[in-house]
């Protein structure tokens, strides 16, 4: 038989500073819902938040096409997805044929990129506000571009 929440006992949540699932104790209810609790590990409080162990697995959702045809990639939904897709647009290229990553220059999209920390990638969209999503070797990233 198990016990019902309450203040002061113990609880798995994640942990919104150690980024994990750990145990956390209750510091605050409404009623029957959990609402803050204080990790056991770093002392962090911070509103509850169910274990990522328990959460569903998210199916991605499909779109979608505009009437008018849409000229946004995909977004590439896990790792072995993503490494052959990052493969596919660099496979065959030169060294020369990659542009250096620099916040000043400005991109488009299927522009090769070579960045110092993250590698070589490819740009997979143009974003809002002077960003662009950039797929490396260990995923896609947001980084800003054109600015001055």
């Amino acid at each position: 038989m198990s016990r019902s929440p309450s203040p002061g006992s113990e609880v798995d949540a994640w942990c919104t500073k150690c980024k994990l699932d750990l145990n956390h104790r209750i510091i605050a209810m409404e009623g029957d819902r959990i609402v803050r609790v204080e990790c056991l590990t770093c002392r962090g409080h911070h509103n509850y938040r169910r274990p990522r162990s328990e959460e569903p697995v998210k199916k991605p959702a499909k779109r979608a096409a505009s009437a008018g045809g849409s000229t946004r990639t995909p977004r590439i939904s896990t790792a072995e997805e993503a490494r052959r897709a990052w493969e596919k647009a660099i496979m065959g290229k030169s060294p020369d044929d990659f542009t250096g990553y620099r916040i000043s220059e400005s991109f488009r999209q299927g522009q090769l990129v070579r960045h110092k920390k993250f590698g070589d990638g490819v740009v997979i969209e143009l974003l809002e506000d002077g960003k662009v999503q950039v797929l490396f070797e260990d995923g896609a990233k947001t980084l800003v571009h054109g600015r001055t």
